[in-house]
């Protein structure tokens, strides 16, 4: 039944994957056996990341691009498949948020949100997929957020993107299913990572999280690893256009 998880043999690319969820997911996919190709725009942060995932007993390499950079993106890709004539996961984690009032939102504001948290998982999941479909089998994992459903003032353009990725991450499924490649979405509550620490430390808004959520507590980047896993592998094989939320049950509860 283990072997349903095995990511032996497989390569495996991770956006964002140098802090936080991105992090906790490329841990996932290493300690299932497959090699992970860490992104993000730091060489010098990556380095140390593949050094901890080698000490581990992980395989790992770094990839530093920024994906908002088509040429750069394909790119990654086009040496990923040299080195190792196949990449069989892409995880599209990398997103983007302007926390601004409604009317604050600038034209570039939102031309930088939509531009990294859809339009390069886009890009990015095309020039990944030619490859997947041509061998038949692949799986493409878009992080989306509770966000895409329910809204939060502020946070206008992150949600309208991750909106955006789950119509996509539909789309992408219903074409390339019959070519081996699955395509899903994980959909995080709000998870207590350095990227939000600000936001957590506002008067009253980690506690205000806190009692929204059924469980009573923020997540974690533990609390993905395994569904990106279970997403990832053979265990998921009939599985496609789905987006799971991983919440504490705050979006089926009032």
């Amino acid at each position: 039944m283990l072997e349903l998880f095995s990511l032996q043999g497989r390569v495996a690319l991770v956006t964002g994957a140098s802090r936080g969820l991105g992090w906790g997911m490329a841990r996932a996919l290493a300690d299932a056996g497959a090699l992970v190709v860490l992104n993000g725009r730091d060489a010098g942060t990556l380095a140390a990341r593949q050094a901890q995932l080698v000490a581990a007993g992980g395989r790992a390499e770094i990839a530093a691009f920024d994906v908002r950079d088509r040429a750069q993106a394909d790119a990654a890709v086009d040496a990923i498949l040299a080195r190792h004539g196949h990449l069989d996961i892409l995880v599209n984690n990398a997103a983007f948020g302007v926390p601004r009032d409604f009317f604050d939102i600038s034209d570039e504001d939102w031309r930088v949100s939509m531009d990294v948290a859809l339009d390069a998982c886009f890009r990015l999941s095309r020039k990944a997929a030619a490859g997947m479909v041509a061998r038949r089998w692949g799986r493409i994992v878009m992080i989306s957020s509770v966000n895409a459903r329910i809204g939060r003032a502020t946070n206008t353009p992150y949600i309208t993107a991750k909106a955006g990725l789950e119509g996509l991450t539909r789309g992408m499924a219903a074409e390339l299913a019959p070519h081996g490649v699955t395509v899903n979405c994980i959909a995080p509550g709000y998870m207590a990572t350095d990227i939000n620490t600000t936001f957590r430390a506002e008067p009253g808004r980690y506690e205000w999280i806190r009692q929204r959520t059924p469980m009573k507590r923020w997540g974690t980047e533990e609390d993905l690893m395994g569904a990106v896993l279970f997403l990832s592998s053979p265990a998921s094989a009939f599985m496609t256009g789905q987006v799971v939320t991983v919440d504490g049950g705050m979006t089926i509860a009032i």
